[in-house]
């Protein structure tokens, strides 16, 4: 970090393959280009990292990622297998052994807490108990420090008509957690492949657009659901200070 300004790239459903010609890889290759530019001091990769589960994606996965310009940190989205992040990424070490793969990013003045709330098998995420109480008491060890809560789905609300369906179940148990851990600064999430704002108690929330493609909205009855678009594909850059807080800024590719 070469000021009080803190960096960080969200690079959020890439959705790498291993059968459409390295495209979805060079994306995020563009993208992980871009924030090199920006000299960011960190990236947050937001899951659906790959689009099959697939050994053969996460070894793509695994090759592009072998020189990245930053510290890379990896959670899982709906599209993604836990085991085989596990063992495609063993020098990841931040990631827990067996179970979920939330874990905190300690060693920067803003501090990360990553919270799997994955369903296997299933597109929508989901706040069990036990992760609701986790997240309470990731927090609550350490009420000083500012804080980002990165998870996949988005706990709120987007009025989309698929979207909302597959998103993030029992949102009102993450919002509960938020409202009592004010060190919490922003949230950041993925999974809708379209820029987007929305609140967690007091925490403003960011959706990152998706690097491969962008969706549609679908507000209303007899709209198509889920269209892809012509929006942009991007990231979104996110700038920290402690006397001026967060701002957060979609970055084209």
């Amino acid at each position: 970090m070469q000021s009080e300004r803190f960096l960080i790239a969200q690079i959020s459903d890439t959705h790498v393959r291993a059968d459409d010609g390295g495209a979805a890889a060079k994306a995020m290759a563009r993208a992980i280009a871009q924030a090199a530019d920006y000299a960011v001091d960190l990236i947050l990769l937001t899951g659906d990292l790959v689009n099959d589960a697939r050994a053969d994606e996460y070894a793509v996965l695994a090759a592009a990622l072998q020189h990245p310009p930053a510290p890379i940190y990896l959670m899982p989205g709906n599209h993604d297998d836990r085991a085989q992040l596990r063992a495609h990424f063993p020098l990841a070490r931040y990631l827990p052994m067996e179970g979920p793969l939330s874990y905190t990013i300690e060693d920067y003045p803003l501090r990360i807490v990553m919270l799997d709330q994955t369903v296997p098998g299933a597109v929508h995420g989901e706040i069990t108990s036990a992760q609701a109480d986790w997240l309470d008491q990731t927090l609550a060890a350490a009420p000083d420090r500012p804080t980002i809560v990165a998870l996949h789905h988005p706990p709120f609300a987007t009025h989309d008509l698929l979207f909302d369906k597959i998103g993030l179940h029992n949102g009102a148990a993450f919002a509960a957690v938020i409202a009592r851990h004010p060190q919490v600064a922003r949230v950041i999430c993925g999974h809708h492949h379209r820029f987007a704002v929305g609140q967690a108690a007091h925490a403003p929330v960011v959706i990152a657009p998706s690097t491969s493609w962008a969706y549609g909205l679908a507000l209303h009855d007899g709209q198509p659901i889920a269209p892809k678009t012509q929006e942009q594909p991007g990231w979104v850059l996110h700038a920290w200070t402690a006397s001026g807080g967060l701002a957060s800024h979609m970055i084209g590719l």
